[in-house]
C-alpha cells in the first residue's frame, strides 16, 4: 500500500544539467528546440493511436475470417463478437493511463511513447496471429489488453508536455494534443478496407488478408510513434510563460508575482542560463499560492464531479463510434464502402470537435461548453430512434456527426479543464485517472448495450413471420438508458465549482454550499436551506482578508 501511495504522490521529473542542456536542441548543434515542434509530433502520435476508433471496420472482416460469412438478404450482419475487442481496449486504455500517469511524469514523455508504441505494436501482431489461427480470444488479449495498454500510455504521453509548455493557452494546447486521436480513423478505415478488400465480408475475396493488415498497419504505427516521440520533452525547472507556471491554477493568473517572468515568449532555457531573457518584476504576490498536490487533487470533490460528468459526456459518442458502420449497413441499407466514408466523416467531426471547442473554451471557459455539449447530446439521443425508424439518412448522420463533434470536444477540453482546476503539474496523472471514466463508459456501456442489443434482436426476430429481426427497432431500448446517463451528467456538470473564490474562500458558519447566480453574485446556501446573496463589497473584503492570511503581499 505504501508503494501505491508513493507512486501516486510524486510527479517530479529529475534531470541532470547535461540532459537539460541536450533538451535545448531538437537536432544537436543544428536545430534548437522550440515548443511549437511538440504540436506536429503530438498529432502524429495521436493519428496512430486514434486508429482505435476505426475498429468497427474490423468487426465484420474478423468475424468472417474466423466464423465465415453471415448474410441477411445479401447484407453482412454483425455478430457482435469482434466488437467486444474495442470495449476491452477502451477498458485497458483508461486503466493503463491511470496507473502509468505518475510514472510518465517522473520518466518523461519519450519513455512513455516508447513503451506505448511497443505495446501497441505487439497488440497488433497478436491480433493478426489470432485471426490467422482463428482464435478470437487471442484477438481479445492481443489488441484488447496488450494493445489497449499501449494506446493508454501513448495517448497521454504528448498531452502532458503540451499542457506544461503552453500554460497560457491550455485549451488550444489540449485540442492540438488530442485532435489526431479523432483524426486517426479518417485514414485507418480506408487503409483497412484497401488491404482487406471491400467485398471480403460477402465472398471472402481479399487483397492481403486480415492478419497481414494488422502486421502492416501495426508496423507503420510503431515507426511513426517512435520518430515523433523523439521530439517530446518536459519544460525545464522554473519554466513559465507570462508569469504562469506549471503550478498555477485557473483564476490565480491575476495574482501578481515578484518572480522573474519571461513576458515575451516561452523558451526552453534552464534557469542557470536565463540571464539574457528579458523579465518583468512586479508587485510581490504569488500565482502559485494555490498550488495543489496530486493526492489533494485526486481526493477533491471537484475531481470526482468532473469524473462523473466526463463519464456521461462521452457515453453516446463512444457507442456511436463503435456502431456507426453497422448502423449504416444494417439499418440504412448501404454497402461497406459507403459505411467507411461515413465512419471517416464521423471521425472528421470528432477531430474538429477536439480543435474547435477547446480553442473557444480559452475564451468562454470549459464548464459552459460541457453544459452545452451534454444538453445537445441529450436532445439528439432522444431523436435518434425516430430517425432510424424512418431510415432518415440526413437525420441519423447529422445526429451522429454532432454527437461525434461534442464527443471529440470532451476529450479536447478535459486536459485543459484539469489543468485549470489542479494545475498542469498534475495533468498527466489526473488526466490518466479521469480516462478511467471513459473506460467505464466502454466496459459498462458495452456490457449493457450488447446485452440489450442481443435481447432486442431475439425479441424482434420472434415477432416476425419470416424469422428475421426488424433491425430498425433494435436500438430503441438502448437509447433510452443512454439518454438517462447523459441527463444525469448534465445535472452533475452544473455543480462543478470553477471560480477561484467559490472554490477556495473559507466557508462561513452555517454555510452548506455556494454558487454564483447569473448576475455574478455569490449565493450561499445556509443551514435551514436559507439562500443569502453576498454583495461584491463583502465578497472582496472576505477575499482580501483570506489572501492576507496566506502571506501573499
Amino acid at each position: 500500500m505504501q508503494r501505491i501511495l508513493a507512486h501516486f504522490s510524486s510527479t517530479d521529473l529529475i534531470r541532470s544539467e547535461a540532459q537539460l542542456e541536450r533538451e535545448q536542441w531538437l537536432i544537436p548543434g543544428v536545430l534548437k528546440f522550440n515548443r511549437f515542434f511538440l504540436m506536429p509530433a503530438a498529432l502524429a502520435i495521436q493519428l496512430c493511436v486514434g486508429s482505435l476508433y476505426a475498429w468497427s471496420g474490423y468487426n465484420l472482416p474478423i468475424e468472417a475470417a474466423i466464423y465465415g460469412t453471415n448474410l441477411n438478404k445479401g447484407t453482412p450482419v454483425d455478430r457482435n463478437i469482434a466488437s467486444i475487442t474495442f470495449y476491452i481496449a477502451v477498458a485497458v486504455f483508461g486503466s493503463a493511463a491511470a496507473i502509468l500517469g505518475p510514472w510518465l511524469e517522473r520518466h518523461g514523455p519519450f519513455k512513455g511513447t516508447l513503451l506505448g508504441a511497443s505495446l501497441f505494436y505487439a497488440g497488433n501482431l497478436l491480433a493478426g496471429l489470432g485471426v490467422f489461427t482463428k482464435q478470437m480470444w487471442l484477438v481479445y488479449v492481443g489488441y484488447g489488453v496488450v494493445g489497449g495498454m499501449g494506446l493508454g500510455i501513448g495517448y497521454i504521453a504528448p498531452v502532458s508536455p503540451l499542457q506544461k509548455f503552453f500554460p497560457e493557452m491550455r485549451g488550444i494546447a489540449a485540442g492540438l494534443a488530442v485532435c489526431g486521436f479523432g483524426g486517426g480513423s479518417i485514414i485507418a478505415p480506408f487503409s483497412q478496407l484497401g488491404l482487406i478488400g471491400s467485398t471480403y465480408t460477402k465472398d471472402l475475396n481479399t487483397v492481403v488478408g486480415v492478419p497481414l493488415t494488422f502486421v502492416i498497419l501495426g508496423s507503420i504505427y510503431f515507426v511513426v510513434m517512435i520518430l515523433a516521440g523523439l521530439v517530446l520533452r518536459m519544460p525545464p525547472p522554473g519554466y513559465q510563460v507570462k508569469g504562469i507556471t506549471v503550478h498555477t491554477i485557473a483564476g490565480a493568473e491575476n495574482l501578481k508575482t515578484s518572480t522573474a517572468v519571461d513576458e515575451s515568449s516561452a523558451t526552453l532555457i534552464p534557469e542557470k542560463v536565463k540571464s539574457d531573457v528579458e523579465v518583468a518584476v512586479v508587485e510581490n504576490k504569488s500565482k502559485d499560492v494555490f498550488s495543489i498536490s496530486l493526492p489533494e487533487a485526486l481526493t477533491s470533490k471537484e475531481f470526482w464531479l468532473m469524473y462523473a460528468m466526463f463519464f456521461g459526456s462521452q457515453m453516446s459518442g463512444l457507442l456511436m463510434i463503435s456502431k456507426i458502420q453497422s448502423i449504416v449497413i444494417n439499418q440504412l441499407g448501404t454497402d461497406a464502402t459507403t459505411a467507411a466514408y461515413y465512419n471517416s466523416g464521423l471521425s472528421a467531426m470528432n477531430l474538429i470537435g477536439r480543435l474547435l471547442l477547446p480553442t473557444i473554451s480559452d475564451f468562454v471557459g470549459r464548464k459552459p461548453l460541457f453544459i452545452l455539449s451534454l444538453a445537445v447530446q441529450a436532445i439528439l439521443v432522444g431523436l435518434l430512434p425516430d430517425f432510424i425508424h424512418l431510415k432518415s439518412f440526413p437525420g441519423v448522420i447529422t445526429s451522429a456527426f454532432i454527437i461525434g463533434l461534442f464527443y471529440g470536444s470532451g476529450f479536447g477540453m478535459i486536459p485543459a479543464f484539469l489543468a485549470d482546476q489542479f494545475s498542469s503539474k498534475n495533468v498527466g496523472a489526473t488526466h490518466g485517472v479521469i480516462l478511467t471514466s471513459w473506460s467505464l463508459t466502454g466496459v459498462a456501456g458495452a456490457l449493457i448495450f450488447n446485452t440489450i442489443l442481443l435481447s432486442e434482436s431475439a425479441r424482434l426476430q420472434t415477432s416476425t413471420a419470416e424469422g428475421k429481426a426488424n433491425l430498425v427497432y433494435i436500438y430503441d431500448a438502448n437509447m433510452r438508458w443512454v439518454l438517462c446517463i447523459v441527463l444525469i451528467s448534465f445535472l452533475v456538470c452544473l455543480f462543478i465549482p470553477v471560480n477561484l473564490r467559490i472554490r477556495k474562500l473559507p466557508r462561513v458558519a452555517g454555510e452548506i454550499i455556494r454558487f454564483r447566480f447569473i448576475n455574478g453574485r455569490m449565493i450561499r446556501v445556509m443551514k435551514g436551506f436559507k439562500f443569502v446573496q453576498v454583495s461584491k463589497e463583502v465578497e472582496d473584503n472576505e477575499w482580501e482578508a483570506y489572501i492576507n492570511t496566506l502571506n501573499v503581499k
